[in-house]
């Protein structure tokens, strides 16, 4: 009986994952989305899930950033980093941890707006990474104050040190709090958000090529020895 129900578990959460995929597009962006990246601006579009269970807000938002992507998959992974991009999160915790840092389950306190409620939640974060070293970030709920919260990071290697950050998901809070509400909180706060993640990321990408111009140049000093 205790396998079935862990069968049971699995096929629902399997189904949820899926119905929450259909609203996202991973593959594509529309030529607007793409010229205003280009122009060094970020993208954002927030809407009402209507084909979604519990009509969430799904949203959808992407930065081009100018510098490699492993950079930006670390700050984003980093619960001690994360208040350097969102002050938004209050407290960040790892419950567990993969050996192999495929995945984490976590615990956070956040606020969408400061004129709204906080909100607990404890997710899992699933880490992937292809040959191109492009790498996603998934995040599925496992409890807390929100009945949806799916969301996914793409993280898309365009050069070397350059890359294309995309974010979408699909939140719902248990609190009886108007989805509108959501809607416009989330369209000021994730294009901060996103510009932060661009910002520290850079920050970082050239203080570590500052770093490696002075390891070479320490290297080019002749030694007290010669």
């Amino acid at each position: 009986m205790k396998n079935f129900s862990k069968i049971a578990l699995t096929c629902l959460t399997t189904l949820a994952l899926s119905s929450i995929a259909s609203a996202f597009d991973f593959t594509a962006l529309s030529a607007d989305e793409v010229s205003t990246l280009k122009s060094g601006e970020v993208f954002i579009t927030v809407r009402k899930g209507e084909e979604l269970d519990h009509n969430p807000t799904v949203t959808r938002g992407g930065i081009e950033i100018m510098a490699p992507s492993d950079i930006v998959l670390d700050l984003i992974k980093d619960c001690g980093k994360i208040n350097e991009f969102s002050t938004d999160i209050r407290d960040c915790m790892i419950l567990e941890e993969s050996p192999t840092g495929e995945y984490d389950i976590r615990k956070e306190k956040f606020a969408v707006s400061p004129f709204l409620p906080k909100f607990k939640s404890t997710f899992r974060t699933d880490y992937t990474t292809d040959e191109s070293n492009n790498h996603i970030v998934k995040v599925t709920r496992i409890s807390g104050d929100l009945k949806v919260q799916d969301a996914r990071w793409d993280i898309l290697t365009l050069e070397p040190n350059k890359s294309r950050l995309i974010y979408q998901a699909a939140i719902k809070p248990s609190l009886p709090i108007p989805n509108r509400v959501i809607r416009e909180q989330t369209a000021i706060g994730i294009p901060v958000i996103l510009k932060n993640i661009r910002t520290v990321s850079e920050a970082h990408h050239e203080m570590n090529m500052k770093m490696k111009d002075l390891i070479k140049m320490d290297d080019l000093m002749p030694s007290d020895n010669e």
